[in-house]
């Protein structure tokens, strides 16, 4: 299959494409710099990898590039910009895609996360729309089946990881040891998050792609990591203390994202993932990351 992928040299998108080459298929990476364009260029044989140099602004490429390929997946997201602003342009550009691809049959991947259901969910449930707007982008692509399109949701684990870069939510972990926030490495009770080494979703991602039904949720979860053991192995690497966050309630309300991050129980079902695709996790568990990272990971 031709595969238009955007997001091409970000975590996801870098794992996404050996497994891609690897299968037979060709991939067009949408990066927004030459210097990323190298970086997928070496990813794998220069007749199956084409960068494509642009951005998701650029709306008459997008349209051209889902009509001239078999599939779609979308991993590209403006984290700098702010949730908001990143999430609105995610629904905009799945809405542009549903459109381009009206009738055709052809899959199109969306990028989501296991925090939007809750604890104990499996692939069938739904996320219900609400102050975020991803539950509602989730809701648009699964719609799309009705327009006769393979809509597909890649329902990734809370620590999609490897060892090149710490994961965000480690990374604020990390910053809410600071003495002007908390002064120590924040957890609640036995709260746990999803993990899941990138090299496994992104094969994930291309099993789906291949032979998942329209109106499809996968789970992209490996294995289930207390927060509290999180953050006793990044303070064992720090030399950060750990405490429990709750206990400190005014220090507490000025986390924002990362205070609700930590109240997310995120154990959520994977069999019915694992048993339709032959998928098996296969990659290093986030706790063995933080033991073999070199301590410029955790700067």
């Amino acid at each position: 299959m031709k595969v238009f992928l955007t997001g091409a040299s970000g975590r996801l998108g870098t794992h996404i494409i050996p497994h891609l080459v690897a299968r037979g298929h060709t991939v067009t990476g949408l990066v927004r710099s030459q210097a990323s364009a190298n970086v997928i260029k070496a990813l794998g044989s220069s007749t199956a990898i084409t960068p494509l140099v642009g951005s998701l602004e650029d709306t008459d490429l997008l349209i051209s590039n889902a009509k001239s390929h078999d599939a779609v997946i979308h991993c590209a997201m403006d984290h700098k910009s702010g949730g908001d602003i990143g999430a609105k342009q995610e629904q905009a550009t799945i809405k542009l895609f549903g459109d381009a691809l009206e009738g055709s049959g052809k899959a199109l991947l969306m990028s989501s996360g296991t925090g939007l259901v809750p604890k104990g969910s499996d692939e069938t449930a739904r996320s219900t729309p609400g102050q975020m707007l991803r539950p509602d982008t989730e809701v648009i692509t699964l719609g799309l089946k009705d327009k006769n399109i393979r809509s597909i949701v890649v329902r990734l684990a809370m620590n999609t990881h490897d060892i090149a870069n710490i994961h965000i939510f480690e990374g604020m972990l990390l910053g809410a040891a600071a003495e002007d926030k908390l002064g120590y490495i924040p957890y609640i009770g036995d709260n746990v998050w999803s993990a899941c080494h990138a090299d496994d979703a992104g094969l994930l991602y291309v099993l789906a792609m291949e032979k998942a039904e329209p109106g499809t949720v996968v789970h992209a979860v490996a294995e289930f990591v207390k927060v509290k053991d999180i953050a006793e192995a990044l303070a064992k690497r720090t030399g950060f203390k750990t405490g429990e966050a709750s206990k400190d309630k005014d220090k507490f309300a000025s986390l924002g994202w990362l205070g609700m991050l930590l109240q997310w129980d995120n154990e959520v079902k994977t069999q019915w993932t694992k048993e339709t695709f032959g998928w098996e996790p296969k990659g290093q568990g986030l706790l063995e990351e933080f033991t073999d990272a070199p301590d410029s990971y955790f700067k």
